[in-house]
């Protein structure tokens, strides 16, 4: 697929082209629900006054509007793609002094956390960045 066709949009990228049969098919199937609603409800409920029978028909579009986004999520598969990479210590601390996160509070605050966390944070090699040892400040 040519990278062309894709745009960000609200932060997902997506293909301009499934974008727009996805929107025809909203407008498709949300008119011929809220049409085939006011047609069931005037023939069904003859008595049914035309606010209520607007109103109920509406309902029934929405409904629509949500099948047709069920649809097209079904029809048009995601297009981002997911790049995992390895951040190295520098990276890390770039990261710490862009958050200006104080690393004596940031070291308190390891103290209070339970084994659990404190395991995981060693797992995700984060443990040291707050602890402060990554740059040589570490408690020894």
């Amino acid at each position: 697929m040519e990278n062309s066709r894709l745009a960000d949009i609200w932060g997902d990228t997506v293909d301009l082209r499934h974008l727009a049969y996805g929107m025809v098919l909203g407008i498709i199937v949300a008119l011929a629900a809220y049409m085939g609603g006011v047609s069931y409800l005037k023939a069904s409920y003859p008595k049914l006054p035309l606010n209520l029978v607007t109103g109920y028909s509406l309902l029934i579009g929405i409904v629509g509007c949500l099948l047709s986004a069920f649809i097209a999520a079904k029809l048009f598969p995601p297009k981002r793609e997911l790049k995992e990479a390895e951040l190295s210590a520098e990276d890390r601390l770039l990261v710490i002094e862009e958050l200006k996160l104080d690393q004596e509070a940031e070291r308190r605050e390891l103290e209070t956390l339970p084994p659990e966390i404190i395991e995981e944070m060693h797992q995700l090699k984060l443990y040291d960045l707050f602890a402060g040892q990554a740059d040589g400040k570490g408690k020894g």
